[in-house]
């Protein structure tokens, strides 16, 4: 058999009709309950707005989003502003509002002080499936305007967001094959017991290149054990980013992308490499595509992505499972052959400035790495 150091890794993984073969073992209750949780997510919507800031007050500007249960006001995410105002939410269908401050403490908390203003009264913003939603721009002005009556506020933001740069182990409870299952068909018992996120193994180095690390479908930082045991860690500093691997594939780049600019706002790295393997090739050029796009000056950042055993041309078994299976894993949807999500990403055209160094495997006499094409790989 021919192979790299990596492709032993990718017996665990899976597409397509493969997958779907396990849904004769759940029982009745697992089934409804994977259906609801895969449908739920298949369904999400985006949420798109601006801010103008009009007031004296100058600093990053982050955007909060509460969802409206019953006169509730939970809060579920917060992001920063893109310089031109602009943010963004992935949601589910729902009820929800807006509201933005500018954070001149620097702290990431709401202060007294600090101006701000959100949409209504508040008002609720509803989201249907799929739907793609316009909201009115926040105006900035002054102090934040007292509401008309009075709210409740819960924090039920996800922990995701919280593990950005936090220092793990390899043998984190988080990182099991039970919980890299749940990733793929249970997404959101995932994010409330696994959590995912950006991790370290080591507090950062200023010294140290990072190298940031992406799995595959069924899989997660584990994956990455023999290749960071032969990791110079005297020059490299791995980072893991972990996450369901049953979640369209642009909500995954979309952390990626905010995850990463956060950590270069906090260091100010000069440079970092990528690996990914295998469905975490297709997130990686997602990602690389939307760092760039952000800034031009991040593809002088971003100096090499390898991507190994990927399925870069898509996987035609994902495309029959979208056609036969009773349920509907998101990603597949991308993964796909001749996929919307692949017809974009092949649209955008590679910065020269990063290297992109492919790594393939295959099996003696055969076309494929035991699951993924030789062809699928070497687009």
């Amino acid at each position: 058999m021919k192979e790299t150091a990596f492709s032993a890794y990718h017996g665990a993984e899976t597409f397509g009709l493969l997958l779907v073969s396990l849904l004769v073992f759940l029982s009745g209750c697992g089934f409804k309950d994977i259906h609801e949780q895969t449908s739920l997510m298949d369904n999400t919507g985006i949420l798109k707005g601006t801010i103008r800031n009009e007031s004296p007050q100058d600093g990053p500007i982050h955007v909060l989003r509460f969802r409206n249960e019953e006169g509730l006001f939970v809060l579920e995410r917060k992001v920063t502003a893109a310089k031109d105002g602009s943010y963004e939410f992935n949601v589910t269908r729902g009820k929800y509002s807006i509201f933005a401050f500018i954070d001149i403490s620097g702290d990431g908390k709401y202060q007294p002080e600090e101006y701000g203003n959100y949409i209504g009264t508040p008002a609720s913003i509803e989201v249907q499936d799929n739907e793609v939603l316009y909201v009115q721009p926040i105006v900035i002005t002054g102090l934040v305007p007292k509401p008309e009556k009075e709210i409740t506020l819960i924090d039920k933001s996800l922990a995701v967001w919280e593990n950005i740069g936090q220092i793990v182990t390899l043998d984190d409870p988080r990182f099991t094959s039970e919980m890299y299952s749940a990733g793929l068909w249970r997404p959101l018992d995932f994010l409330e017991k696994a959590e995912g996120g950006l991790f370290f193994l080591e507090e950062y180095d200023k010294n140290k290149t990072p190298v940031l690390f992406i799995h595959g479908v069924l899989n997660g930082p584990t994956l990455w054990q023999k290749v960071l045991a032969d990791l110079d860690r005297k020059h490299f500093q791995p980072w893991l980013f972990y996450y369901p691997s049953g979640l369209r594939l642009d909500m995954i780049s979309d952390y990626l992308t905010q995850a990463v600019s956060q950590l270069q706002e906090e260091y100010d790295f000069p440079k970092y490499y990528v690996v990914a393997h295998s469905m975490g090739g297709l997130v990686a050029r997602s990602f690389v595509k939307k760092y760039v796009e952000k800034s031009t000056r991040n593809s002088s950042i971003l100096q090499l992505l390898v991507t190994v055993n990927s399925p870069m041309d898509g996987m035609s078994a994902a495309a029959q499972g979208l056609q036969h299976s009773p349920i509907i894993v998101p990603s597949w949807r991308d993964v796909a052959t001749d996929s919307e999500f692949l017809r974009e990403l092949y649209a955008w055209k590679w910065p020269k400035e990063i290297q992109y160094h492919l790594v393939v495997s295959y099996i003696d006499n055969k076309s494929h790495d035991g699951v993924v094409p030789l062809q699928s790989q070497a687009t």
